[in-house]
């Protein structure tokens, strides 16, 4: 009996330690993508700062549909969001370039820390304190509206 209890206990050892090896994690940058117009553009001084979501395809966000990005004016920044009513903050990678759409002047490629690259025109209005971001999402026009805030959402 005692063998049995003493092997379960080593199986259990095992697990834990093989498992802990796997939950390790060293932080390293590999998850940001680096392809073509990536890192070949430019960083918009008028993006930097916090900004907060306030329409989306012209409906007013409210509540836990809000969500906050923050630019840092070197390629990096934050994106605040809500989750089943608790708060998250994930890193974010951007950079800018030169559009030829015909709805602006400007894109943006924006890179979540989950991995979702996406690219999406802006533009700015009310003296650059309110930013538009326009993108295709299964053939639809997508338009989220940012007004700009004083600080972080929360830390």
């Amino acid at each position: 009996m005692k063998r049995k209890k003493l092997l379960r206990v080593l199986m259990g050892l095992t697990m834990v330690l093989g498992m802990s090896v796997l939950f390790t994690s060293c932080d390293t940058d590999d998850y940001w993508y680096d392809g073509p117009g990536w890192n070949d553009g430019f960083y918009d001084g008028d993006l930097n700062g916090y900004w907060e979501l306030v329409q989306a395809n012209s409906v007013d966000v409210v509540g836990y549909d809000k969500n906050y990005l923050y630019f840092n004016g070197r390629g990096r920044g934050l994106y605040y969001f809500w989750d089943n009513g608790r708060r998250y903050i994930e890193d974010t990678y951007y950079d800018c370039q030169y559009s030829n759409s015909g709805t602006s002047d400007y894109q943006i490629n924006l890179q979540y820390g989950n991995g979702r690259p996406t690219t999406m025109n802006y533009w700015f209005t009310h003296g650059a304190n309110t930013l538009w971001l326009q993108w295709r999402e299964n053939g639809r026009v997508v338009t989220y509206v940012y007004d700009r805030i004083n600080g972080a959402p929360w830390m």
